[in-house]
């Protein structure tokens, strides 16, 4: 009997301090700074900003800042971004990320961390997060999920 009630505990406590959660991010390119090279890659530089919504109940406003490096047949070679997410009670969360290798430019996947955060999101400071995103003339739209436990 002790041995069930040990393991009931220890499922509910794991359960309770889970800390997935999905979003859904829609948003704008603002800024898309684009450096050809001869061999047809290029590097860009960005700015997307916008609003998430999740289903643990926070909603609100993003900025993301990245570089991207593409070889010359338009795959990706390297990227690397920040966004910093604020949230309907003021509080903020900061993510860093970065997406696969020899993906294409309009849609990809990615995964990002939380690497700081105020108020309710310092508990998610470490949660991972894998993304798919794709563009639509200079609208982004990038569904996600975030797991972890802590």
């Amino acid at each position: 009997m002790r041995y069930i009630l040990c393991v009931s505990i220890i499922f509910f406590t794991f359960t309770l301090n889970s800390k997935d959660f999905s979003f859904k991010s829609m948003g704008k390119t603002v800024r898309n700074e684009v450096t050809k090279f001869p061999d047809g890659g290029k590097f860009i530089s960005f700015k997307h900003e916008g609003g998430f919504e999740t289903d643990i109940a926070k909603y609100g406003t993003y900025n993301c800042h990245g570089s991207i490096l593409y070889n010359k047949e338009s795959t990706l070679e390297n990227m690397f971004y920040a966004c910093v997410n604020k949230d309907q009670n003021g509080d903020t969360y900061i993510t860093m990320g970065k997406r696969k290798k020899g993906s294409e430019a309009d849609r990809a996947v990615g995964q990002s961390e939380i690497i700081d955060g105020t108020g309710f999101w310092i508990n998610y400071i470490g949660i991972n997060c894998t993304y798919a995103i794709e563009y639509v003339d200079n609208i982004v739209f990038v569904p996600g999920k975030c797991k972890g436990l802590k």
